[in-house]
């Protein structure tokens, strides 16, 4: 019997699909394309972009950025039904453009679209075409996201501290270049609908296995939720999601500018409370410190240029973290992680690291099969892993500060 959960509505549908194993989450996604046959090209030689959120190096199982996982069931997907022009582009948040982090390598997003014979395109450094949103913001629009022939948006399903929800809608931010992306928050949720108005994708497919709740996006609570979700509209997507998780539509601003545009109506979501079941209370972003929105007003852009030099040393990041200025710490060394092993003995009959292994590994194999063909080294088998059953050969360097953070929360996902 089918898992398949699908509404359909006057502005559009949204299927759900529960996964949580490797296995599980190929099977889904297989359904889900299946469920939306009719909205993929007919031609087979178009240009496929899929912009998966990668807001910055925080690994996927922090409900931070999408799963490896989804996105290589995707890629795999699209490639049985025959599209050979597939890529993988996002542009990750300001701080990481800034300090020259390339989140496709710590995250192994690389490795993954070579492995489907994917390109990948940094959208930050991309060509451009400015747009004109709303509140003095005119961001430049990657060019990758504007010449694509079908779009793809794999967002996560994650709290925000500006926009109450971070899904499909919000995704779109990352199609603005660079420090542009500052320009968002002008008025971040008027930008977020007002991006989706000037292009929209042509599919979405939520990776809601891990989500993420609190302090989000980048430093909430990782919270296991085991769906997949696929839409043909955004803004009823986020609404939908918004449901599942018993988050209110007037706890999303942008959701509230779609509603006074026309795009979605009261009818819809009033459809969407009886029809659609919420599967888990997710807990709100907590206010923003006056401190965080002070350092984000854009007339004093010029100050926070000016004091880099100060604000950019370690312990003051520290410290401004601590205050809950900033969400996010970084670190400017990659990991030099280059092998695993697993030690068979203290496993039992656990088997979690197979569960989650992208690249569809058996227990027996994690460790063993190291080669690139068959281990793209996202060490999520170790992130997993609740026994210690497996050593890593290298330094975490950069993944440390995430590894205190939130290790012993993923272990018992």
């Amino acid at each position: 019997m089918s898992q398949l959960e699908l509404h359909s509505f006057d502005q559009g549908r949204v299927a759900r699909h529960p996964a949580w194993t490797t296995s599980e989450i190929d099977a889904a996604v297989e359904a889900l394309l299946e469920a939306f046959e009719d909205r993929l090209p007919t031609r087979r030689d178009v240009r496929v972009v899929v912009k998966p959120n990668l807001n910055n190096d925080l690994v996927a199982l922090t409900g931070n950025c999408v799963d490896l996982r989804v996105l290589g069931a995707l890629l795999a997907a699209l490639r049985r039904r025959g599209f050979h022009d597939l890529t993988v582009a996002d542009g990750s948040n300001v701080g990481v453009e800034r300090r020259d982090i390339d989140t496709f390598k710590r995250l192994r997003v690389d490795r993954m679209a070579e492995r489907h014979d994917a390109r990948i395109v940094d959208l930050n450094h991309d060509e451009g075409t400015r747009v004109v949103l709303t509140a003095g913001a005119h961001p430049h629009v990657a060019r990758t996201i504007l010449d694509a022939d079908f779009l793809i948006s794999v967002p996560k399903i994650k709290t925000h501290v500006e926009a109450g929800l971070s899904c499909a809608m919000k995704n779109w931010v990352g199609i603005a270049r660079g420090q542009d992306k500052r320009h968002m928050h002008y008025d971040l949720p008027r930008n977020i609908f007002a991006i989706n108005e000037v292009i929209q994708p042509d599919l979405v497919l939520v990776d809601g296995l891990v989500g993420m709740e609190g302090n989000g996006p980048g430093d909430g609570e990782p919270f296991r939720f085991g769906q997949l979700l696929m839409s043909d509209y955004a803004p009823v997507n986020d609404v939908v999601v918004s449901r599942l998780v018993d988050l209110p539509v007037s706890a999303v601003p942008y959701l509230g500018h779609a509603i006074d545009a026309g795009l979605i109506d009261q009818a819809l979501v009033e459809r969407v409370s009886r029809e659609v079941p919420v599967l888990r209370a997710i807990k709100r972003a907590p206010p923003r410190r006056r401190l965080a929105e002070l350092a984000d007003r854009r007339e004093i852009f010029w100050l926070k240029r000016a004091v880099r030099p100060l604000t950019d040393r370690p312990e003051v990041a520290k410290a401004a973290y601590k205050l809950k200025i900033i969400q996010d710490v970084y670190s400017l060394e990659d990991d030099t992680v280059s092998r695993i092993a697993r030690a068979p003995g203290v496993c039992g009959d656990c088997e979690k690291c197979a569960d989650f292994c992208p690249t569809g590994l058996s227990a027996d194999e994690i460790g063993v099969k190291t080669d690139p063909a068959d281990c793209i080294g996202c060490l999520y088998c170790w992130w997993v892993c609740p026994k210690d059953a497996i050593t890593l050969d290298g330094e975490l360097h950069g993944m440390q500060r995430q590894v205190d953070r939130y290790k012993a929360q993923i272990e018992q996902l």
